[in-house]
C-alpha cells in the first residue's frame, strides 16, 4: 500500500512539474542527423542529436519524426544525465507570409492612415480617409469526412489483399471574416463594405506585406534528469528511430580482364526522401531486418495516414521470376547465397548505431561525411576487387509434365511450357570467386570485355570465399540435341484407390558439340517429372518428393506446382534431377543418356 502511495505521488509530481514548466518559455533546439544506417528497402535507422538548453530540466523541437510503432528512442550525451519524459502534440504557432488579398493588407496595417476608395453599385465612387480599425474576424472549427484508401498489398503468405477504402474524421479550422472594415474618419467610425472597395492607399512609407496567420504544428518536448545530481543547465539531446524515406539500390560493374581475373566494382545509389542531411556519417546495409511494425506509425510520429513517397517505395512483389523487386528488397530470404552447380556445400557459419563490417545476419558499408539535401540521389563507390573467374557452359533443361497430363491444363499453360522448354538454351556464365574481404549483395551486374558490354544480369548474394554463377549470353559455337523416346508401358503397374495406373518407360539422349577452338567445362541438368533410374557419363540422380519438397523446381518449373492436375498426379510420381559435368575438347561432342519413368492414369 505504501509502494502505491509512493508511486502515485511521484506521478502527480511529475504531473505538476510538467504543467509548471509549461506554463514558462521551455527552450526550442535543433537537432542535427548524424548518423543514417539505410536499409535497401526503404527504411533507416537515424540518430539525429544537438545541443538544447534546459529550463527546468526542458527542451523541446519541432523536428518531430515520423519512426514506426516501437522503434523511437531518446538518449543524452552526457552519462551524469538521462532522458525520463517525452511528450509529443500539437502547439500554436504564427507564420508569417507574404499579403496576397485587400482582406490581408488591410489586417497586415491596422492602426495606420489609408485612404480607401469605394465604389457602391449604382453610385458614384467615394474616398474615405482615416485610420484602419479593424476587420473582424471568427474562427470555429468543423468536422470534415476524407475518403482514404488502404493500398493493396500481399500478406505474409502471399495472398492478395486488396486495397480498402475508410472515411478520415478530422477537424477542420473555418474563418470568417466580417462583411466591412471600419476605418475612424473625422466624422466617427466608418463600416465600408468590403465588396464595394476598388483600391486602398496606405500613407505609410513602407507598410507592411507580411500576414500572420495561426496555424498548428507538431512539437516533441525532452524532460532530462540528472543521475543523483542537480538538472543540468544544458545538454546534447538526441533521438535515435527507424523510419521509412530512404533506401539504397546496388550495382555492379564487372570487367573482364586477362589471365582469368576479373575486376568487380559495387556502388550505390542513395534515394533520399527523408531529410536534408550534412556531414553525416552513413551506413549501407546488406540484408533487411524483419520490421513487423513497418505499416505502423508510432504514436509519437502524430500521423494518422501513412507518408506518401515515390514509387521507388512500393512494396517487392511476392510472385517468382519478378527479380527487378526481388534485387531491390533484398529481403534476407532473397540474400541466401545460390550455390554453383557441382559446388560442395559450405559449412555454416540509446540503441547502438552499427559500425562498419558484419552484423549477425547483416553486413555494414559505411561512408562519412556524406551531404544530401532531401529529394537529391547520389551514387556512392563501395568496392572494387580483382578476384578469379573461370568461364563455363551450363545447359537446363526443366521438368515439362507428361503428354498426358496436357489436358489438364489450358491454352495459356500449355504456351508457357513450350515457351519454358524453348528457352532452355546452351549458356555462358562466368564463375566468380569472391576473394575480397566483404560479402556481395543481390544486385544487377553490367558485364564488360574490352570496354563492350556483354549484357546484365543479377548478380546473388555471395558470401566471402563462396563462389557464385553469373549468367552472360547465350553460348555460341556449341551446338546442342536432345532426343526422348518412349522405351515401354506396362498396364496395371500399381494401384491406388482402387485405380490402376500405367507405368511408361522412357531413355533420353542429350549431346553437346563443341565447335570453339579450346576446351570448355559444361554442366548439364535434366529435370524430370518422374523417377530417374540410371545415368551415363557418371552422372548424379537426385529424387525428390515434390509434395514434401519442391526445392529441385526452379523458377520456369514453379508455377506447374500449383495447376489444377489430379489428385493422384504426385502421388505416384516423384521429381527427378539428373546432372552431368565434363569438359568436352575442341571439335569434340559429349553424350549424356538416361532412363526414367512415370506413371499415369489409363
Amino acid at each position: 500500500m505504501r509502494n502505491k502511495k509512493h508511486v502515485i505521488g511521484l506521478f502527480m509530481a511529475i504531473v505538476l512539474c510538467v504543467s509548471a514548466t509549461l506554463a514558462a518559455e521551455v527552450p526550442e533546439f535543433s537537432p542535427r542527423i548524424t548518423d543514417v544506417t539505410v536499409f535497401k528497402d526503404g527504411h533507416a535507422l537515424v540518430m539525429a542529436r544537438g545541443p538544447a538548453k534546459l529550463e527546468g530540466g526542458w527542451c523541446r523541437t519541432r523536428d518531430v519524426p515520423s519512426p514506426l510503432l516501437g522503434a523511437f528512442w531518446t538518449f543524452v550525451a552526457d552519462e551524469e544525465a538521462e532522458v525520463d519524459f517525452v511528450k509529443a502534440g500539437f502547439v500554436e504557432a504564427e507564420e508569417s507570409r507574404p499579403c496576397l488579398t485587400f482582406e490581408e493588407i488591410i489586417q497586415a496595417n491596422i492602426g495606420k492612415k489609408a485612404v480607401i476608395v469605394e465604389h457602391p453599385k449604382d453610385a458614384d465612387a467615394v474616398s474615405h480617409e482615416g485610420v484602419l480599425l479593424a476587420l473582424l474576424e471568427q474562427e470555429t472549427e468543423r468536422e470534415v469526412e476524407s475518403p482514404q484508401t488502404v493500398p493493396a498489398s500481399y500478406d505474409r503468405w502471399g495472398r492478395y489483399v486488396p486495397s480498402q477504402p475508410f472515411q478520415e474524421v478530422k477537424k477542420e479550422k473555418v474563418e470568417s471574416l466580417a462583411s466591412f472594415v471600419m476605418v475612424r474618419t473625422d466624422e466617427g467610425v466608418q463600416l465600408i463594405k468590403r465588396e464595394n472597395i476598388r483600391s486602398i492607399c496606405l500613407a505609410e512609407e513602407n507598410p507592411a506585406t507580411e500576414h500572420k496567420e495561426k496555424t498548428e504544428v507538431r512539437e516533441i518536448a525532452f524532460h532530462v534528469t540528472g543521475k543523483g545530481a542537480d538538472i543540468p543547465e544544458q545538454a546534447q539531446v538526441g533521438m535515435v528511430f527507424i523510419q521509412r524515406g530512404i533506401r539504397w539500390i546496388p550495382d555492379y560493374r564487372i570487367e573482364l580482364l586477362d589471365g582469368g581475373k576479373a575486376r568487380v566494382s559495387l556502388q550505390g545509389t542513395v534515394i533520399n526522401e527523408l531529410a536534408d542531411m550534412e556531414d553525416v556519417d552513413l551506413r549501407l546495409v546488406v540484408g533487411v531486418p524483419n520490421f513487423i511494425m513497418k505499416d505502423t506509425f508510432s504514436p509519437m510520429a502524430l500521423r494518422e495516414i501513412g507518408l506518401k513517397l515515390s514509387s521507388y517505395f512500393a512494396p517487392p512483389s511476392w510472385r517468382r521470376g519478378e527479380t527487378r523487386a526481388d534485387y531491390l528488397s533484398n529481403a534476407l530470404m532473397s540474400q541466401a547465397a545460390v550455390l554453383p552447380r557441382g559446388e560442395p556445400e559450405p559449412s555454416a557459419g540509446g540503441p547502438d548505431i552499427p559500425s562498419e563490417g558484419q552484423q549477425e545476419d547483416l553486413f555494414v558499408y559505411h561512408k562519412s561525411g556524406i551531404t544530401l539535401r532531401k529529394g537529391e540521389r547520389a551514387v556512392v563507390k563501395l568496392i572494387e576487387v580483382t578476384v578469379p573467374y573461370e568461364d563455363i557452359y551450363t545447359w537446363d533443361i526443366p521438368a515439362i509434365p507428361p503428354r498426358e497430363m496436357w489436358r489438364h491444363v489450358n491454352q495459356d499453360q500449355i504456351r508457357q511450357l513450350v515457351n519454358a522448354f524453348s528457352a532452355a538454351k546452351l549458356m555462358h556464365q562466368l564463375r566468380l570467386t569472391n576473394t575480397g574481404s566483404v560479402p556481395w549483395t543481390t544486385a544487377p551486374a553490367t558485364i564488360f570485355k574490352e570496354g563492350t558490354p556483354l549484357g546484365q544480369q543479377v548478380l546473388t548474394y555471395t558470401s566471402v570465399k563462396n563462389k557464385v554463377d553469373l549468367p552472360v549470353t547465350i553460348a555460341t559455337d556449341l551446338n546442342i540435341r536432345k532426343e526422348e523416346v518412349e522405351v515401354s508401358r506396362k498396364l496395371r503397374d500399381i494401384t491406388l484407390n482402387s485405380t490402376d495406373y500405367t507405368r511408361v518407360v522412357l531413355h533420353g539422349t542429350l549431346t553437346v558439340t563443341n565447335f570453339k577452338d579450346r576446351p570448355v567445362q559444361v554442366y548439364v541438368t535434366r529435370q524430370i517429372l518422374g523417377a530417374a533410374t540410371g545415368a551415363s557419363a557418371d552422372g548424379k540422380i537426385t529424387l525428390s518428393n515434390v509434395v514434401e519438397d519442391a526445392s529441385l523446381l526452379r523458377e520456369e518449373s514453379w508455377s506447374w506446382y500449383w495447376w489444377s492436375w489430379p489428385w493422384w498426379f504426385y502421388h505416384v510420381n516423384s521429381l527427378s534431377e539428373v546432372s552431368w559435368k565434363t569438359l568436352i575438347p575442341a571439335g569434340k561432342s559429349a553424350t549424356f543418356e538416361y532412363d526414367w519413368y512415370y506413371h499415369c492414369a489409363p
